[in-house]
């Protein structure tokens, strides 16, 4: 084994025992470490079981959907609004403008909306598990200009990737924190510009999973920190001169 290694460990050992074997704060300290060890096994605990119980949940969905393809069933029209009531938040807007109604598995939908979101909407509509047909009685704007019901809304949750979008679920920041792990570990075994380069890219991405922050806030994390510190001098030397 390399010495300078063995000895770096060997001092951090001893460094360590020093801190936590203190006789005036070494009970403090331990209890503190104790407390900190039973907190992030609490945290990493209930962030695990949210992360299966998300996994779970998409394959449920996955597994059901591909049960749905193979096999049609006639669908309750009140059930079939719902369905399609459930999508409208991911495609549109402005969500609560669209009517929907469900008559043996023909869907019509009515109401203002803005005129690039209707092909979104129609083929959401027609993906639906027991959407026969889809009839469009929209009414389609280019702005919303004075209609009240296309004021304000909210962002379309469908309309990008979810690896775009600054909040990831916990099963893509479990997927993610696991491909930055293994690009992180590969990167390291080569000794190379192009391993440093994966290793780079697999400890941003591991980071992203972990922190859920996105790539510009992890990235101008430093700076952020860096001109906190310069205006935090600046501000005490005044103070310094008076005294």
């Amino acid at each position: 084994m390399n010495k300078g290694l063995t000895f770096g460990a060997g001092l951090g050992l001893g460094t360590g025992l020093m801190f936590l074997l203190d006789p005036d704060r070494g009970k403090r300290r331990r209890a503190m470490l104790r407390d900190k060890c039973a907190w992030s096994a609490r945290k990493t605990s209930e962030a695990a079981q949210v992360t299966a119980r998300d996994i779970r949940n998409r394959a449920q969905g996955i597994a059901s959907g591909i049960q749905s393809t193979f096999k049609s069933e006639p669908v309750d029209d009140t059930k079939l609004t719902d369905r399609v009531r459930s999508k409208l938040g991911r495609v549109v807007s402005h969500p609560h403008a669209i009517e929907v109604t469900a008559q043996e598995g023909v869907v019509t939908l009515s109401g203002p909306i803005l005129m690039d979101e209707v092909p979104y909407l129609l083929a959401c509509v027609n993906r639906v598990s027991g959407v026969n047909e889809v009839i469009n009685d929209l009414d389609p704007h280019a702005a919303a200009d004075n209609y009240p019901a296309l004021q304000g809304g909210r962002e379309r949750q469908g309309s990008r990737f979810e690896f775009f979008q600054d909040n990831w679920s916990p099963a893509a920041r479990f997927v993610a924190g696991a491909l930055g792990g293994v690009l992180a570990a590969y990167g390291g075994k080569r000794r190379d510009a192009l391993g440093a380069g994966l290793g780079t890219a697999g400890l941003l991405l591991l980071t992203r999973g972990v922190a859920n922050r996105g790539f510009n806030d992890l990235l101008h994390f430093g700076s952020k920190q860096g001109n906190g510190s310069i205006e935090g001098d600046n501000t005490r030397q005044p103070s310094a001169i008076q005294a």
